[in-house]
């Protein structure tokens, strides 16, 4: 599913890796969240900014110092600590919904058999979690300790592979997430996947704004049919 951008001689994903990693360097984490945290920061951070996602993870974690107890949560309770969200209402609703659904399918509230599902399977039980959807499942699977090879897809990552040709105008998170993973490389592992996830994001978020991109400074601008367009 390749829609404009052809490089010879190599991979498309794998050029775009290495020019970006001129600029931003290696991006590898410290440290991880267990599953079941990065489902709810995932749930959180949703067209919210990371850190402001993260200060009320914070704040719902000292509340909640287990998601057992988050589990049984009313979502009047939960709405103030994550106000600060987009959506802060609905993901009230949705959080404490996505974990009794956990332990209903279960047994327990433990994502930790992901580990032994393929990443295609393991997309698909997570998507039918109430407010899942594929880049948060994503990046469950990828961004936590399983450390599965799934590309994490956000709204930097769609509109810079649309600009790019590597996605269709318009293309969604579920139309994005399924036409990047055909073009991942067959040797990038999960934490190559991870690293691409934040050099596209830095690049959307520095360089490749939803308005007036600063095209003359883009490393991709040779490869970019879209270029100066905006």
């Amino acid at each position: 599913m390749q829609y404009a951008l052809r490089l010879d001689g190599g991979s498309d994903l794998e050029l775009i890796r290495t020019r970006l990693l001129a600029v931003y360097g290696p991006q590898r984490d410290d440290e991880r969240f267990d599953p079941l945290s990065q489902l709810v920061f995932g749930m959180l951070s949703a067209r919210t900014q990371d850190h402001v996602a993260a200060t009320a993870f914070r704040r719902l974690h000292d509340r909640y110092p287990t998601w057992k107890h988050l589990c049984t949560a009313h979502p009047r309770e939960i709405e103030p600590l994550i106000r600060s969200v987009t959506f802060a209402e609905q993901k009230a609703n949705y959080i404490p919904h996505a974990l009794r659904s956990i332990v209903q399918k279960r047994g327990a509230l433990d994502l930790g058999f992901l580990a032994h599902l393929s990443e295609e399977d393991g997309v698909e039980w997570l998507r039918r979690l109430h407010g899942v959807k594929a880049k948060i499942a994503a990046t469950v699977l990828n961004f936590s300790t399983l450390r599965k090879r799934v590309l994490a897809v956000d709204t930097h990552l769609l509109r810079v592979g649309v600009r790019l040709g590597l996605l269709p105008p318009g293309a969604g998170y579920e139309l994005g997430y399924v036409a990047y993973m055909r073009l991942v490389p067959n040797d990038w592992d999960a934490d190559a996947l991870y690293e691409f996830h934040w050099l596209m994001k830095y690049l959307g978020q520095h360089m490749c704004h939803h308005t007036q991109p600063e095209c003359l400074r883009c490393p991709l601008r040779d490869l970019c049919p879209s270029r100066f367009r905006h």
